[in-house]
């Protein structure tokens, strides 16, 4: 499935004329008599019958000021809403669409029904960062239909469950192996499968991928990033990776930030670049962690960014990367919008990535 920007959806027009409220000069009508007779136009007359002989109004009565007084305060209320939207024949008010950057929901079970949902965080920095975040719903019928959810100008994966056997054999990626047994047990809520998002994503990751679409990828989406470019996944860090670090301290936690562990940030990566203010005195940062599997080997063209000291890798990024370009290809293990008082860096991963976005967008 080829994603073609012009071709696929229509383009949301970068610059457009709007008529706000409907008003323009013409609407205005300056003549005060003129004005007096449309809003004195009697459905009763002034006068004292009912009909229009009986009108011997001279203009001095108190009704005839009251309507010259709303013909004059109507004519100020409509020339002060022309002046505060500037809005002219000469000068019309334009709007640039914004970067249109999708997103998946995640499905969960609640109160006895399934509620799909968002994190708040993302939504929050992609709107703080000048892009349009697009939800889209985590349902069978979504995927077929993807043309109906273009133009794509960038794409946010973020977490989820383990990656299905499924989607993983359907990609050619070698399936992990996985735990059974007391060991399955311990990280069932992880574990469990949801291959409809699993086609869903990896279907508008090969779609970006295909157009050089900016992509952000966090926790499971770097892993399903990985998969894509050829590479190989950890079914188990605790029982595959020796000396291995508690990755995940515990599944039924359903907060990101009990617990952390140091990377090692590799110099001259993105990584370094918007952590600089961070790591004046050293290579490394405490981040979040709620994963139990990980990246093994890398797919092509990607190039490691941080490493775990029991030797997980945590971060990478297409060699292409050059955000003014609009090329932005990021896989975090980590998720930095729950660290935002942590480090500034945290935040500038969306700058970075909304500014990718916005040049791809402009590029098309």
């Amino acid at each position: 499935m080829a994603y073609n920007r012009q071709g696929d959806a229509q383009m949301f027009s970068d610059s457009c004329d709007i008529d706000i409220m409907g008003l323009n000069e013409r609407d205005i009508d300056t003549d005060e008599d003129s004005q007096h007779r449309k809003i004195c136009s009697p459905v009763c007359p002034v006068g004292r019958g009912g009909d229009d002989s009986d009108a011997t109004d001279d203009g001095s009565s108190p009704i005839t000021h009251l309507h010259k007084l709303a013909s004059k305060n109507e004519r100020y209320a409509r020339r002060s809403q022309l002046q505060r939207y500037k809005l002219t024949r000469d000068i019309p008010v334009t709007w640039t669409a914004p970067p249109r950057v999708l997103c998946v929901t995640r499905r969960h079970l609640r109160k006895g029904k399934y509620v799909d949902f968002l994190g708040e965080y993302h939504l929050d920095l992609i709107q703080e960062n000048g892009g349009a975040a697009i939800i889209l719903p985590r349902t069978a019928l979504t995927a077929p239909a993807l043309a109906e959810y273009l133009p794509m100008d960038g794409l946010l994966v973020v977490e989820g469950n383990d990656i299905s056997d499924e989607i993983l054999s359907k990609y050619g990626c070698c399936v992990p192996r996985r735990l059974d047994g007391e060991d399955a047990m311990k990280w069932a809520s992880d574990a469990e499968f949801d291959v409809s998002k699993d086609e869903l994503e990896f279907a508008l990751m090969r779609l970006a991928l295909d157009a050089g679409c900016p992509i952000l990828s966090l926790c499971r989406g770097s892993q399903m990033l990985n998969v894509l470019r050829g590479g190989t996944l950890i079914g188990d860090i605790e029982t595959e990776v020796p000396d291995a670090l508690v990755h995940l301290k515990d599944a039924s936690d359903p907060s990101y930030d009990s617990h952390r562990h140091p990377i090692r940030v590799l110099p001259d990566t993105p990584l370094a670049s918007w952590f600089e203010k961070s790591l004046v005195d050293t290579d490394e940062l405490r981040v979040n962690s709620y994963h139990h599997q990980a990246v093994q080997t890398l797919g092509k063209g990607l190039k490691p960014m941080a490493y775990a000291p029991d030797g997980v890798l945590e971060g990478f990024y297409d060699s292409r990367y050059n955000p003014s370009k609009g090329r932005f290809v990021i896989g975090l293990q980590f998720h930095p919008e729950r660290m935002m008082g942590d480090y500034p860096g945290c935040k500038i991963v969306y700058e970075d990535f909304l500014t990718a976005c916005k040049n791809f967008k402009n590029s098309a």
